[in-house]
């Protein structure tokens, strides 16, 4: 077989909060990890500063992504994005070290020449040198290179080819063209000019979303994610949809604090989906209800996730207006989600939970209600006080240590400060790869026209018609978010789609929070859906099935007809009661025919030998696994559409099962 086995996609590795989580537990007591926790501490202690002693518009953009991208190389070495028979050498894991410290330097190194030559353009009658160049190549190389090892490969190629379509223009005809830019004059329009890599992205990164990134580290340590469970369960336990209302209660309670879809999912689905599987909901409704109610909360108020605060710069509305404009819209959101469990609820087998599993709302609120004058300071200094979002962010971490000195139980003891904002540096790291790769392909964009040449081309198609246009647009909305993160999908859109809209006639505002609602919609599209494959370990199941019922959630179901189709290799089982330890009801599953997925490099021989002892031992695994109960099936693999490893199909030939 040359195909290659399918691979199960690490949620882990796709969003970078949750590798940070785990590289600190994996590595906290090595030096390499030492290290990075003090920079990221640093980096925490940096932005704090800033927010009262602001550095020049390069020096503070500048430091911020170093920072961000220090850690990005420190924490996730080369030697672990190249394979595992490089990643287990021992000889090339110090070489790839020294190779990840060379980039850091170059990158600190490339930050000065940048600040330098900023500082020295009027010098050169606004002209840059070759120094910016230097500094520009660098930059683009790291970039690319760091975004890769954070978010994959999806945004570096997007972002490589926008660069390749600013070098070529010249070459390319109709009116895809322009007048074409050399590799130097690239550089240095990405190193120096404030619509390059240090543009609108990263200066909203820099100046606000960190910020918020902390608050929501500071939160998350504090044991709010509890607090927020229990309330909306003693809100909505009464029902029959109870369980999965009080997901989507508590995701909208938690998004609209945090703003993270898988963050969300991770805090308050680790609570809402076993609940919902134990009153009877199926394991793949149950992830696809916390996975839905969790991308809501980046369009909730009132921080809406890193998206709106871009949209503040974007459209130079305030951030109290967009906060206004968006709640009515958020709040349909929830109101669809909370339909779709209540109508599951009436036509599933779904049972209500016992009285004494329901906590007493006046007591979760005695207990907690700290947590809502945390909430109620950010609150007031955004909306009411109208501080800047970033100080408005810092006094609400203030507000945590500060206001939970109030309860003796939960106090948030002053050592806990420093893990809070080691851990906010890390967290911000997919915000930052994300925005300065972001800001190349914004950088292109602005500099060969092509926003302006894709918007008439997008109203030439749809003829002027609004809807037609509006349509278009969230098509290409949820296509980008396929493969990129939210921030960056509305960024890309907001640049080349949001003007289109307001040439036909929306105001600029309607325009960007419809370009931003439907690049939300990333989190839970396929392939990438990351809301989808964060909840989809807690569910225990197969991903791509979880990912089906996420979408039928959000999308009519003839959207969700042609999105996914079932593989015929995929089968639904039972694990049996008592199979594991504490284990007192069965558990539905979904897995592959009999299957055990491996690396191709496995030896032959072991494979074969692998095959032949789960065939020999079927009888024994049928008392745990339904499923294993295909292998007595002489037809079973006809159908098969996933690879076999060489090694298992000589076994399956010799005894005609193939």
């Amino acid at each position: 077989m040359s195909e290659k086995p399918v691979k199960e996609i690490d949620v882990e590795s796709l969003d970078a909060e949750l590798a940070a989580a785990r590289e600190i537990e994996k590595n906290k007591n090595t030096f390499w990890s030492k290290l990075t926790a003090l920079f990221a501490l640093a980096m925490a202690i940096f932005h704090i500063v800033t927010v009262f002693y602001p550095l020049g518009v390069i020096p503070q953009r500048g430091i911020h992504t170093a920072f961000a991208f220090t850690i990005l190389f420190l924490s996730m070495p080369i030697s672990d994005h190249l394979g595992q028979k490089l990643k287990a050498n021992a000889g090339f894991k110090k070489v790839g070290r020294v190779i990840d410290v060379g980039r850091v330097i170059a990158f600190w190194a490339a930050i000065y020449m940048c600040c330098y030559e900023y500082d020295h353009l009027a010098d050169h009658l606004g002209i840059p040198t070759m120094t910016a160049a230097v500094a520009g190549a660098i930059l683009l190389v790291l970039v690319l290179e760091g975004t890769r090892r954070c978010l994959g490969s999806i945004m570096p190629i997007l972002a490589s080819l926008f660069v390749v379509y600013a070098l070529v223009g010249q070459y390319i005809p109709g009116r895809l063209g322009h007048r074409g830019y050399s590799f130097v004059k690239i550089c240095q329009y990405l190193a120096v000019d404030l619509d390059g890599i240090f543009g609108t992205t990263i200066s909203v990164s820099a100046g606000t979303i960190f910020m918020f990134v902390m608050f929501g580290a500071f939160l998350e340590a504090s044991g709010c994610s509890q607090f927020i469970n229990d309330l909306a369960l003693s809100l909505t336990g009464k029902l029959r949809c109870g369980p999965a209302l009080a997901a989507v209660v508590a995701s909208a309670l938690m998004g609209c604090i945090n703003g993270s879809a898988v963050a969300n999912v991770v805090g308050t689905g680790t609570f809402t989906i076993p609940l919902m599987k134990s009153r009877g909901y199926s394991s793949e409704f149950a992830s696809g209800v916390e996975s839905v109610a969790s991308t809501g909360g980046q369009i909730l108020p009132p921080v809406m996730g890193s998206g709106a605060f871009l949209m503040v710069v974007f459209t130079l509305v305030p951030y109290s207006q967009i906060v206004v404009a968006a709640l009515v819209p958020a709040i349909l959101y929830f109101l669809g989600a909370g339909i779709a469990v209540y109508a599951q609820g009436e036509i599933g087998d779904v049972q209500l939970l016992p009285e004494d599993q329901i906590p007493k709302t006046g007591k979760v609120l005695r207990e907690g209600w700290f947590y809502l004058v945390i909430i109620a300071v950010l609150v007031y200094c955004l909306l009411i006080a109208q501080f800047s979002p970033a100080r408005s962010a810092l006094y609400a971490c203030v507000s945590v240590p500060v206001v939970m000195i109030l309860d003796k139980k939960k106090r948030f003891p002053i050592s806990k400060i420093p893990a809070a904002l080691v851990k906010s540096g890390y967290s911000a790291l997919s915000v930052v790869s994300g925005c300065a790769c972001a800001g190349i392909v914004v950088a292109m964009v602005s500099r060969t026209g092509l926003g302006v040449v894709f918007g008439n081309a997008m109203i030439s198609a749809a003829r002027g018609n609004l809807f037609l246009s509006l349509l278009f647009t969230a098509m290409a909305c949820i296509i980008l978010g396929m493969g990129l993160p939210t921030t960056s999908a509305y960024v890309i859109a907001a640049a080349i789609l949001a003007p289109a809209l307001v040439k036909l006639g929306l105001s600029l505002l309607t325009a960007h929070l419809f370009v931003f609602y439907f690049a939300c919609l990333s989190a839970i599209t396929p392939p990438v859906a990351l809301a989808a494959y964060a909840g989809a370990p807690v569910g225990t199941h197969l991903t791509a099935s979880v990912t089906k019922d996420c979408v039928w959630l959000a999308l009519d179901d003839s959207e969700i007809d042609w999105l996914i189709e079932k593989n015929s290799a995929y089968t639904k089982s039972f694990i049996q009661a008592g199979t594991y330890t504490g284990q007192t009801e069965p558990v539905q599953t979904i897995g592959v025919k009999a299957g055990v997925i491996c690396n191709e490099s496995l030896d032959e021989e072991a494979a074969y030998q692998m095959a032949k002892c789960l065939y020999e031992q079927a009888a024994e695994m049928v008392k745990g696994y339904a499923f294993f109960a295909d292998m007595a099936d002489v037809n079973f693999l006809v159908d098969y559409t996933i690879p076999v490893h060489p090694g298992a199909e000589r076994f399956y030939k010799e005894v005609g099962l193939m």
